[in-house]
Parts: structure tokens; C-alpha cells; sequence
């Protein structure tokens, strides 16, 4: 049996920050959030676009 990872769509305004937030209740998890996506997101944690789709941890 294959895990179903729950996935995030980025919106405009959007933060690593603020989705850590919103999804977890803990802004600090944002670090989390990032190394599970460092493939779609590559090396600058503060670039993100909207439409990207994020893997949740």
C-alpha cells in the first residue's frame, strides 16, 4: 500500500511562514514544509509562486 501525501497549492501572498501557520498552527514548522519541497522549490525558501503545488509533511 502507497502513503497518499496531502498536497498544498500556493496562493498569491503566500509564505512558507504563513502556510505553516495556517496549516500546522506553527509558523516555526515552515523549515518542514521546505525540505519536503526542495525539488520544487529549489534554493531560495522565499520564492515561491502561486500554482506551485507543495507536498505536506
Amino acid at each position: 500500500m502507497t502513503a497518499n501525501p496531502q498536497t498544498y497549492i500556493v496562493q498569491q501572498g503566500d509564505t512558507l511562514w504563513s502556510i505553516a501557520a495556517r496549516l500546522y498552527g506553527d509558523a516555526t514548522r515552515w523549515p518542514d514544509v521546505y525540505n519536503a519541497n526542495t525539488g520544487t522549490i529549489g534554493t531560495n525558501a522565499n520564492l515561491i509562486i502561486p500554482g506551485q503545488q507543495l507536498t505536506l509533511p
